[in-house]
């Protein structure tokens, strides 16, 4: 943290000076301005369970930016968001027929894409990335032992089930 002297609080400077700025200005409790920097890693996908919404938020963002370009498409949408009375299924109420469409889209793609059933996947894609990067020339000591761990797992379920 940087001190930033300033006088007068109208100087007083709050939040990013400019979109590509590393830090941000904030003004403590008792009046000081000060600078901060942070690496902006809030938005990325923490959990599988993000990564399967922000899946299914990507292919509708998609397909509502292709039908809302077409107008025959777009007077489809506002008539079936008309009788839909401007619910979806799951009861909530949207104020545009634009809104409304992209939340089907994500419904439609969950249900084309059962969480379950993605998340096997998700862990296979892991697999073969794990895989392929413990298998080049230049393997990290990070990935060599997380292979470990993962193969020393695998081996104590085999033997449980052996013993059963």
């Amino acid at each position: 943290m940087a001190q930033v002297e300033n006088e007068l609080p109208v100087h007083l400077m709050h939040g990013k000076p400019q979109k590509k700025s590393r830090g941000y200005y904030y003004v403590t409790p008792d009046g000081r301005q000060k600078y901060r920097t942070r690496e902006e890693n809030y938005q990325q996908n923490r959990s599988p369970k993000q990564k399967w919404h922000t899946a299914s938020f990507v292919w509708a963002h998609q397909q509502i930016t292709l039908l809302w370009q077409d107008p025959q498409q777009r007077k489809q949408i506002e008539a079936d968001w008309k009788q839909a009375m401007r619910l979806t299924p799951d009861g909530k109420r949207y104020p545009d027929p634009k809104g409304w469409r992209f939340a089907m889209l994500q419904m439609q793609w969950k249900e084309e894409h059962p969480y379950e059933a993605w998340y096997a996947d998700y862990l296979q894609n892991i697999t073969e990335t794990a895989d392929r990067k413990t298998a080049a020339a230049d393997t990290s000591d990070y990935m060599l032992r997380q292979q470990i761990d993962i193969l020393s797992a695998r081996l104590e379920d085999l033997r449980a089930r052996l013993n059963h």
